[in-house]
Protein backbone atom coordinates (compact mmCIF):
# COMPACT_ATOMS: atom_id res chain seq x y z
CA UNK A 1 0.00 0.00 0.00
CA UNK A 2 1.54 3.36 -0.97
CA UNK A 3 2.26 5.85 1.78
CA UNK A 4 0.21 8.97 2.26
CA UNK A 5 1.69 12.28 1.18
CA UNK A 6 4.13 14.22 3.38
CA UNK A 7 3.10 17.09 5.60
CA UNK A 8 3.89 20.43 4.03
CA UNK A 9 4.67 23.44 6.19
CA UNK A 10 5.14 26.93 4.81
CA UNK A 11 8.21 28.87 5.87
CA UNK A 12 7.77 32.42 7.30
CA UNK A 13 6.30 34.88 4.83
CA UNK A 14 7.52 38.37 4.06
CA UNK A 15 6.48 41.66 5.71
CA UNK A 16 2.78 42.09 6.52
CA UNK A 17 2.20 38.46 5.68
CA UNK A 18 3.08 38.96 2.01
CA UNK A 19 5.17 36.22 0.41
CA UNK A 20 8.81 37.21 0.47
CA UNK A 21 11.54 36.23 -1.97
CA UNK A 22 12.93 33.83 0.63
CA UNK A 23 9.65 31.98 1.18
CA UNK A 24 9.96 28.21 0.67
CA UNK A 25 7.84 25.20 1.34
CA UNK A 26 9.32 22.76 3.85
CA UNK A 27 8.31 19.13 3.48
CA UNK A 28 8.15 17.38 6.85
CA UNK A 29 8.30 13.62 6.45
CA UNK A 30 6.77 11.55 9.25
CA UNK A 31 8.60 8.30 10.04
CA UNK A 32 7.12 5.48 12.10
CA UNK A 33 9.51 3.00 13.73
CA UNK A 34 8.26 -0.07 15.63
CA UNK A 35 10.27 -1.80 18.37
CA UNK A 36 8.45 -3.10 21.43
CA UNK A 37 11.42 -4.58 23.32
CA UNK A 38 13.55 -5.86 24.84
CA UNK A 39 15.34 -3.13 26.80
CA UNK A 40 18.75 -4.05 25.39
CA UNK A 41 17.52 -4.28 21.80
CA UNK A 42 15.74 -0.96 22.14
CA UNK A 43 18.94 0.74 23.33
CA UNK A 44 20.85 -0.78 20.40
CA UNK A 45 18.19 0.57 18.05
CA UNK A 46 18.85 3.94 19.68
CA UNK A 47 22.35 4.01 18.16
CA UNK A 48 20.88 3.75 14.67
CA UNK A 49 18.25 6.38 15.43
CA UNK A 50 21.03 8.64 16.69
CA UNK A 51 22.92 8.20 13.42
CA UNK A 52 19.73 8.85 11.44
CA UNK A 53 19.32 12.13 13.32
CA UNK A 54 22.68 13.30 11.97
CA UNK A 55 21.90 12.70 8.28
CA UNK A 56 21.58 15.62 5.90
CA UNK A 57 17.79 15.48 5.71
CA UNK A 58 17.21 15.13 9.46
CA UNK A 59 15.63 18.57 9.71
CA UNK A 60 12.82 17.51 7.38
CA UNK A 61 12.00 14.36 9.34
CA UNK A 62 9.72 13.80 12.32
CA UNK A 63 10.27 10.39 13.91
CA UNK A 64 7.70 8.53 15.99
CA UNK A 65 8.84 5.44 17.90
CA UNK A 66 6.38 2.79 19.08
CA UNK A 67 7.46 0.68 22.06
CA UNK A 68 6.17 -0.90 25.27
CA UNK A 69 4.79 1.43 27.91
CA UNK A 70 7.51 0.35 30.37
CA UNK A 71 10.23 1.59 28.02
CA UNK A 72 8.51 4.69 26.64
CA UNK A 73 9.87 7.25 29.18
CA UNK A 74 13.46 6.15 28.52
CA UNK A 75 12.98 5.98 24.73
CA UNK A 76 11.68 9.55 24.74
CA UNK A 77 15.24 10.64 25.56
CA UNK A 78 16.78 8.94 22.50
CA UNK A 79 18.61 11.36 20.25
CA UNK A 80 16.54 11.83 17.09
CA UNK A 81 13.19 10.65 18.48
CA UNK A 82 10.48 13.31 18.32
CA UNK A 83 7.55 11.31 19.70
CA UNK A 84 7.06 8.03 21.56
CA UNK A 85 3.76 6.17 21.34
CA UNK A 86 3.39 3.31 23.81
CA UNK A 87 1.65 -0.04 23.66
CA UNK A 88 -0.26 -0.34 26.92
CA UNK A 89 -0.84 -3.98 27.77
CA UNK A 90 -1.09 -7.32 26.01
CA UNK A 91 -3.70 -8.79 23.73
CA UNK A 92 -5.69 -7.55 20.78
CA UNK A 93 -7.58 -4.72 22.50
CA UNK A 94 -4.49 -2.62 23.39
CA UNK A 95 -3.06 -3.32 19.93
CA UNK A 96 -6.28 -2.14 18.27
CA UNK A 97 -6.31 0.98 20.44
CA UNK A 98 -2.73 1.72 19.42
CA UNK A 99 -3.59 1.20 15.75
CA UNK A 100 -6.41 3.70 16.14
CA UNK A 101 -3.92 6.31 17.34
CA UNK A 102 -1.64 5.70 14.37
CA UNK A 103 -4.22 5.22 11.63
CA UNK A 104 -4.81 8.24 9.47
CA UNK A 105 -1.38 9.74 10.08
CA UNK A 106 0.58 10.51 6.92
CA UNK A 107 3.53 8.15 7.27
CA UNK A 108 6.26 8.79 4.73
CA UNK A 109 8.30 5.81 5.95
CA UNK A 110 7.29 2.86 8.13
CA UNK A 111 10.07 0.72 9.60
CA UNK A 112 9.36 -2.56 11.40
CA UNK A 113 12.45 -2.86 13.59
CA UNK A 114 11.06 -5.87 15.45
CA UNK A 115 9.62 -8.25 12.83
CA UNK A 116 7.35 -10.24 15.16
CA UNK A 117 3.70 -11.22 14.99
CA UNK A 118 2.71 -8.22 17.10
CA UNK A 119 4.36 -5.69 14.80
CA UNK A 120 2.87 -7.37 11.73
CA UNK A 121 -0.60 -7.35 13.31
CA UNK A 122 -0.29 -3.69 14.27
CA UNK A 123 0.50 -2.65 10.71
CA UNK A 124 -2.40 -4.72 9.38
CA UNK A 125 -4.70 -2.85 11.78
CA UNK A 126 -3.17 0.47 10.77
CA UNK A 127 -3.63 -0.42 7.10
CA UNK A 128 -0.02 0.30 6.13
CA UNK A 129 2.76 -1.96 4.93
CA UNK A 130 6.30 -1.66 6.23
CA UNK A 131 8.77 0.02 3.90
CA UNK A 132 11.64 -1.76 5.66
CA UNK A 133 11.75 -4.68 8.04
CA UNK A 134 14.46 -6.09 10.32
CA UNK A 135 16.32 -9.16 9.07
CA UNK A 136 16.92 -11.63 11.89
CA UNK A 137 18.90 -14.48 10.29
CA UNK A 138 17.27 -16.94 12.68
CA UNK A 139 18.35 -19.95 10.61
CA UNK A 140 22.02 -18.94 10.87
CA UNK A 141 21.74 -18.63 14.66
CA UNK A 142 20.08 -22.02 14.95
CA UNK A 143 22.89 -23.59 12.88
CA UNK A 144 25.45 -22.05 15.23
CA UNK A 145 23.58 -23.37 18.27
CA UNK A 146 23.52 -26.81 16.67
CA UNK A 147 27.31 -26.81 16.39
CA UNK A 148 27.71 -25.31 12.94
CA UNK A 149 29.98 -22.49 11.88
CA UNK A 150 29.08 -18.84 12.25
CA UNK A 151 28.35 -17.82 8.67
CA UNK A 152 28.77 -14.40 7.10
CA UNK A 153 25.31 -13.38 8.28
CA UNK A 154 26.48 -13.58 11.91
CA UNK A 155 29.48 -11.31 11.49
CA UNK A 156 27.27 -8.23 11.77
CA UNK A 157 26.05 -6.57 14.95
CA UNK A 158 22.46 -5.78 15.83
CA UNK A 159 23.25 -2.10 15.33
CA UNK A 160 24.41 -2.87 11.78
CA UNK A 161 21.12 -4.68 11.15
CA UNK A 162 19.17 -1.68 12.41
CA UNK A 163 21.35 0.57 10.24
CA UNK A 164 20.31 -1.46 7.20
CA UNK A 165 16.65 -0.53 7.61
CA UNK A 166 17.10 3.05 8.78
CA UNK A 167 20.16 4.64 7.21
CA UNK A 168 20.80 5.48 3.55
CA UNK A 169 22.54 2.71 1.67
CA UNK A 170 26.23 3.44 0.95
CA UNK A 171 26.89 4.67 -2.57
CA UNK A 172 29.20 2.76 -4.89
CA UNK A 173 30.90 -0.62 -4.56
CA UNK A 174 33.18 0.35 -1.68
CA UNK A 175 32.98 -0.99 1.89
CA UNK A 176 30.00 -0.19 4.06
CA UNK A 177 31.34 2.21 6.69
CA UNK A 178 28.04 3.26 8.22
CA UNK A 179 28.80 1.44 11.48
CA UNK A 180 32.41 2.65 11.68
CA UNK A 181 31.96 6.07 13.18
CA UNK A 182 31.83 8.11 16.35
CA UNK A 183 28.09 8.44 16.52
CA UNK A 184 26.53 10.12 19.52
CA UNK A 185 25.34 7.77 22.30
CA UNK A 186 21.53 7.82 22.10
CA UNK A 187 21.04 8.67 25.79
CA UNK A 188 23.90 11.13 26.03
CA UNK A 189 21.48 13.89 27.05
CA UNK A 190 20.95 12.07 30.36
CA UNK A 191 24.67 12.42 31.10
CA UNK A 192 24.51 16.21 31.20
CA UNK A 193 25.65 17.41 34.61
CA UNK A 194 26.77 13.92 35.64
CA UNK A 195 30.50 14.68 35.91
CA UNK A 196 32.12 14.13 39.29
CA UNK A 197 32.86 17.16 41.42
CA UNK A 198 36.37 18.60 41.30
CA UNK A 199 38.80 16.54 43.35
CA UNK A 200 36.57 13.46 43.39
CA UNK A 201 36.29 10.35 41.25
CA UNK A 202 33.07 9.08 39.75
CA UNK A 203 31.89 5.76 41.20
CA UNK A 204 32.30 2.31 39.73
CA UNK A 205 29.12 0.33 39.16
CA UNK A 206 28.21 -3.35 39.42
CA UNK A 207 25.12 -5.01 37.92
CA UNK A 208 25.14 -8.62 39.19
CA UNK A 209 21.76 -9.59 37.79
CA UNK A 210 20.35 -10.95 34.56
CA UNK A 211 16.97 -12.26 33.59
CA UNK A 212 18.23 -15.84 33.36
CA UNK A 213 20.42 -17.49 36.00
CA UNK A 214 22.69 -19.03 33.36
CA UNK A 215 23.84 -15.55 32.31
CA UNK A 216 24.92 -14.50 35.82
CA UNK A 217 28.55 -14.45 36.82
CA UNK A 218 28.64 -16.47 40.08
CA UNK A 219 27.83 -14.67 43.32
CA UNK A 220 31.11 -15.61 45.00
CA UNK A 221 32.97 -13.99 42.10
CA UNK A 222 31.08 -10.75 42.68
CA UNK A 223 32.09 -10.94 46.35
CA UNK A 224 35.73 -11.29 45.34
CA UNK A 225 35.39 -8.41 42.88
CA UNK A 226 34.09 -6.12 45.63
CA UNK A 227 37.00 -7.18 47.85
CA UNK A 228 39.48 -6.55 45.04
CA UNK A 229 38.08 -3.09 44.38
CA UNK A 230 38.22 -2.25 48.08
CA UNK A 231 41.84 -3.39 48.23
CA UNK A 232 42.58 -1.07 45.29
CA UNK A 233 41.14 1.87 47.23
CA UNK A 234 37.78 2.07 45.48
CA UNK A 235 35.40 3.35 48.15
CA UNK A 236 32.52 4.60 46.00
CA UNK A 237 30.55 1.72 44.50
CA UNK A 238 27.05 1.51 43.05
CA UNK A 239 25.15 -1.76 42.80
CA UNK A 240 22.28 -1.79 40.31
CA UNK A 241 19.44 -4.23 40.87
CA UNK A 242 16.42 -4.96 38.70
CA UNK A 243 13.13 -6.76 39.37
CA UNK A 244 14.70 -10.18 38.68
CA UNK A 245 17.10 -9.77 41.61
CA UNK A 246 14.30 -9.65 44.18
CA UNK A 247 14.23 -13.45 44.23
CA UNK A 248 17.82 -13.93 45.34
CA UNK A 249 19.61 -10.70 46.38
CA UNK A 250 17.90 -9.85 49.72
CA UNK A 251 19.67 -11.71 52.51
CA UNK A 252 22.42 -12.96 50.19
CA UNK A 253 26.14 -12.88 50.89
CA UNK A 254 26.46 -10.32 48.13
CA UNK A 255 23.99 -8.03 49.90
CA UNK A 256 26.03 -8.32 53.10
CA UNK A 257 29.25 -7.58 51.21
CA UNK A 258 27.67 -4.51 49.64
CA UNK A 259 26.72 -3.18 53.07
CA UNK A 260 30.22 -3.86 54.41
CA UNK A 261 31.76 -2.02 51.46
CA UNK A 262 29.45 0.96 51.90
CA UNK A 263 28.07 0.49 48.40
CA UNK A 264 25.00 2.45 47.34
CA UNK A 265 22.29 0.11 46.06
CA UNK A 266 20.20 1.44 43.17
CA UNK A 267 16.85 -0.35 43.00
CA UNK A 268 13.20 0.46 42.57
CA UNK A 269 13.98 3.45 40.34
CA UNK A 270 12.38 4.19 37.00
CA UNK A 271 14.51 3.55 33.92
CA UNK A 272 15.26 7.21 33.28
CA UNK A 273 16.69 7.63 36.77
CA UNK A 274 18.63 4.36 36.43
CA UNK A 275 20.15 5.66 33.19
CA UNK A 276 21.09 8.94 34.87
CA UNK A 277 22.78 7.04 37.70
CA UNK A 278 24.70 4.88 35.20
CA UNK A 279 25.81 8.02 33.37
CA UNK A 280 27.43 9.23 36.61
CA UNK A 281 29.65 6.13 36.82
CA UNK A 282 33.15 5.63 35.40
CA UNK A 283 32.41 2.09 34.28
CA UNK A 284 29.96 -0.76 34.87
CA UNK A 285 30.72 -4.44 35.47
CA UNK A 286 27.75 -6.39 34.19
CA UNK A 287 26.41 -9.64 32.87
CA UNK A 288 24.92 -9.85 29.38
CA UNK A 289 21.83 -7.88 30.36
CA UNK A 290 19.73 -4.87 29.46
CA UNK A 291 21.73 -2.63 31.80
CA UNK A 292 24.83 -3.28 29.69
CA UNK A 293 23.17 -1.51 26.77
CA UNK A 294 21.56 1.21 28.89
CA UNK A 295 24.97 2.11 30.31
CA UNK A 296 26.62 2.27 26.91
CA UNK A 297 23.72 4.32 25.54
CA UNK A 298 24.59 7.00 28.12
CA UNK A 299 28.28 6.82 27.18
CA UNK A 300 29.43 4.77 30.19
CA UNK A 301 31.79 1.92 29.20
CA UNK A 302 31.28 -1.60 30.52
CA UNK A 303 33.10 -4.76 31.49
CA UNK A 304 30.74 -7.51 30.36
CA UNK A 305 30.76 -11.18 31.35
CA UNK A 306 29.51 -13.39 28.51
CA UNK A 307 28.70 -17.05 29.12
CA UNK A 308 26.07 -18.94 27.10
CA UNK A 309 25.81 -16.17 24.48
CA UNK A 310 28.52 -15.08 22.04
CA UNK A 311 29.66 -12.20 19.83
CA UNK A 312 28.05 -13.74 16.73
CA UNK A 313 24.59 -13.03 18.15
CA UNK A 314 25.31 -9.32 17.71
CA UNK A 315 24.96 -7.98 21.26
CA UNK A 316 28.56 -7.35 22.33
CA UNK A 317 29.41 -3.91 23.76
CA UNK A 318 30.23 -1.25 21.16
CA UNK A 319 32.03 1.57 23.00
CA UNK A 320 35.80 1.56 22.31
CA UNK A 321 36.61 1.54 26.05
CA UNK A 322 34.30 -1.39 26.85
CA UNK A 323 35.69 -4.88 27.37
CA UNK A 324 34.33 -8.45 27.40
CA UNK A 325 35.54 -11.40 29.45
CA UNK A 326 34.54 -14.85 28.20
CA UNK A 327 35.82 -18.41 28.20
CA UNK A 328 36.69 -20.40 25.09
CA UNK A 329 34.76 -23.61 25.68
CA UNK A 330 33.35 -25.95 23.06
CA UNK A 331 29.76 -25.91 24.38
CA UNK A 332 29.34 -22.19 23.70
CA UNK A 333 26.92 -20.93 22.55
CA UNK A 334 24.35 -23.13 24.22
CA UNK A 335 21.40 -20.75 24.17
CA UNK A 336 20.18 -17.85 22.08
CA UNK A 337 19.29 -15.74 25.12
CA UNK A 338 20.48 -17.70 28.18
CA UNK A 339 17.08 -19.17 28.95
CA UNK A 340 18.19 -22.79 28.74
CA UNK A 341 19.79 -24.29 31.87
CA UNK A 342 23.46 -25.24 31.66
CA UNK A 343 23.55 -28.78 30.28
CA UNK A 344 26.89 -29.40 32.03
CA UNK A 345 25.45 -28.31 35.35
CA UNK A 346 28.56 -26.34 36.35
CA UNK A 347 28.28 -23.05 34.41
CA UNK A 348 31.94 -23.48 33.48
CA UNK A 349 31.90 -20.68 30.91
CA UNK A 350 31.27 -18.07 33.63
CA UNK A 351 32.92 -19.77 36.60
CA UNK A 352 36.24 -19.75 34.71
CA UNK A 353 36.27 -15.94 34.50
CA UNK A 354 38.56 -15.06 37.42
CA UNK A 355 37.65 -12.19 39.78
CA UNK A 356 41.28 -11.02 39.82
CA UNK A 357 41.15 -10.57 36.05
CA UNK A 358 37.81 -8.80 36.29
CA UNK A 359 39.15 -6.44 38.97
CA UNK A 360 42.19 -5.53 36.89
CA UNK A 361 40.18 -4.94 33.70
CA UNK A 362 37.45 -2.94 35.44
CA UNK A 363 40.03 -0.69 37.10
CA UNK A 364 41.74 -0.15 33.74
CA UNK A 365 38.44 0.87 32.13
CA UNK A 366 37.65 3.13 35.07
CA UNK A 367 41.01 4.88 34.77
CA UNK A 368 40.51 5.76 31.10
CA UNK A 369 40.14 9.56 30.72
Amino acid sequence: MPSNGPLRAAAPAGPAGRPGPWTTEVVVRDWLVLRFGSLGDLCLLGWSLSALAETADAGDRRLTLVTKAAFAPLASHFHGVDEVVSLDGRGLAPLAALAGRLRGRQWHQVVDAHHVLRSHALLVLVGRRADARLTKDTAARLRLLAGGEAGAALTRTMVARFDDILLPQPAGPGPDTRGIDDRRPPLQSLAVGSSAAAGTRAPLALAPGARWATKRWPEHHWLALIEGLAAAGEKDLRIFLGPDERSWYPGSRLAAAAVAAGAVVIEGRDLVEVARELARCRALATNDSGLLHVAEATGTPVLAFFGPTVRAFGYFPRLPASRVLETAIDCRPCSRNGKRPCHRGDLACLVAIEPATATRVLLSIGSTP
